[in-house]
């Protein structure tokens, strides 16, 4: 694309100004202070992603928004949903930090009955895998964690790593990636663990999950946004199946039900729902949790 085809880069504004742009197009500030000081913490282009949903819809166009606010939005609604959005994030990352450590174990299990270094035998995994990508993918994780004290135990000690030892360097996507690139057999083994059909199934769960916990995990907003990896509800009762499958919030429940087997006596539940309750009730209802996916009663 030629250079001449570019927007030009947007000017510099003070936080000053700032505030003077928002409520130029008609976002009400109450208190001109305290939402100076939201701005200096959080940063305008942050914030941004939560000022959309409060924009007018084009009228000619209703996929794009105008910079004119829908009247009567507030600051003091958007901020209550940017703090909504980041204890959504928090409970996300309590929840999958269970789920992959749970799934290490599973898998390391799994693979390790037939052989303490079955994650360096490709006989072990499908055909269609590209092992030797995921391998070196491997590599780099036990070099980033060099310095662990396990790591190091095992360098100096012992001529590899053990399966059920290795697997704590994997992050959540390095571990998905291993799941799926499994024997049909293994991970509907590990699947039925989790009630569910087979391992194609809990493939797309927690490559949805990954890409949650990326979004999470980098401070991205959740609460409205699409979720590119879809997940396969194969086997699931039509309740299920009415639940938005591009939105947030079947994830959630997803992740609920992960974690009923997972532990069972966990309270994360109690504190989604308490949470939900929390969802700005917005007097011009700019936002709704329905955008988020869920479905009243």
């Amino acid at each position: 694309m030629k250079l001449s085809n570019m927007k030009p880069i947007k000017t510099w504004k003070s936080f000053d100004e700032q505030i003077e742009i928002l409520q130029k197009r008609g976002l009400i500030i109450d208190d001109v202070n305290k939402s100076l000081g939201y701005l200096r913490m959080i940063g305008y282009y942050r914030l941004s992603g939560y000022l959309y949903s409060f924009r007018q819809i084009d009228k000619n166009n209703p996929k794009t928004r105008l910079d004119d606010f829908i009247i009567g939005s507030t600051f003091q609604d958007v901020k209550a949903l940017y703090v909504f959005d980041k204890k959504l994030r928090q409970l996300a990352l309590d929840a999958l930090e269970r789920i992959e450590i749970a799934l290490r174990v599973n898998i390391a299990h799994t693979l390790g009955r037939y052989d303490p270094l079955a994650y360096k035998n490709s006989v072990c995994f499908s055909n269609k895998f590209d092992h030797n990508k995921w391998l070196n993918k491997h590599q780099e994780l036990i070099k980033r964690h060099k310095d662990n004290s396990f790591v190091k135990h095992h360098l100096q000690h012992y001529a590899d790593f053990p399966i059920w030892a290795v697997c704590e360097v994997w992050d959540f996507g390095t571990m998905s990636k291993l799941y799926q690139g499994m024997k049909s057999q293994d991970k509907n083994q590990i699947a039925k663990l989790y009630n569910l059909a087979d391992g194609k199934v809990l493939q797309t769960h927690l490559h949805a999950f990954n890409f949650i916990r990326n979004v999470s995990a980098h401070h991205s907003r959740l609460w409205n946004k699409p979720i590119v990896f879809k997940a396969n509800l194969k086997g699931f009762d039509g309740q299920w199946r009415q639940l938005p499958i591009e939105k947030p919030f079947v994830y959630f429940c997803l992740m609920k039900r992960m974690l009923d087997v997972i532990c069972p006596n966990s309270t994360w539940g109690e504190r989604f729902l308490a949470l939900l309750e929390e969802f700005p009730q917005v007097e011009n209802g700019a936002i709704s949790l329905e955008q988020m996916g869920v479905i009243a009663n």
